[in-house]
Parts: structure tokens; sequence; C-alpha cells
């Protein structure tokens, strides 16, 4: 796994999984929910060449989830709460 770790358009933090496998992603999505006590909201979208997930809810934050063709699967940030949890989400998954 090659994850990057950037600020997005929004102004906070988007963690972009690049080659992940779907059988990666979706153990990283059921810790989140299992392990860390997200929820998930939304309903999702699927385009060609891009997805939308549902969101990832928690008390604290919210993380939009998605996949496209340059980013593989995605989360992002919409508080610095949300930035915190990603930095150390990303220097997990690096190591």
């Amino acid at each position: 796994m090659n994850p990057t770790l950037h600020k997005a358009a929004n102004g906070h933090l988007a963690l972009d999984f690049n080659e992940l496998s779907d059988a990666s992603w979706l153990s990283i999505a059921e810790d989140l929910i299992k392990l860390r006590g997200f929820k998930r909201v939304g309903s999702p979208v699927i385009g060609i060449s891009e997805q939308i997930h549902q969101n990832f809810q928690c008390a604290e934050f919210n993380l939009a989830a998605g996949w496209d063709n340059w980013s593989g699967h995605y989360l992002l940030s919409d508080s610095v709460a949300g930035d915190v949890f990603l930095q150390k989400l990303f220097d997990q998954v690096r190591a």
C-alpha cells in the first residue's frame, strides 16, 4: 500500500489509498466501524470512473469516502478533528 495524505480543496486532509485492493478497503472500512465506532451514513453513488461511498460518522466528525481512478479509495475530512484522525490513520497504515 502506498497511501498519500494531502490538503484537499475544502482546506482539510484527504487520505488517498491509491492502488489499495477492494478487499483491503473493505477491511479498513470494517475496522473503522467495529474498532473505532464509526457508523455509515448516506447513500452511495456509482459513476463510470468514480464512486461516492457512504460517509463514516462518529460523535466528533464525519469522513467522506469514495473511489476514483486517480486516488483509489479515499477518506476526506471536513473538520480539524477529522484531520487529526486522518493524520494518525495515515501514520498507522504507512508503518
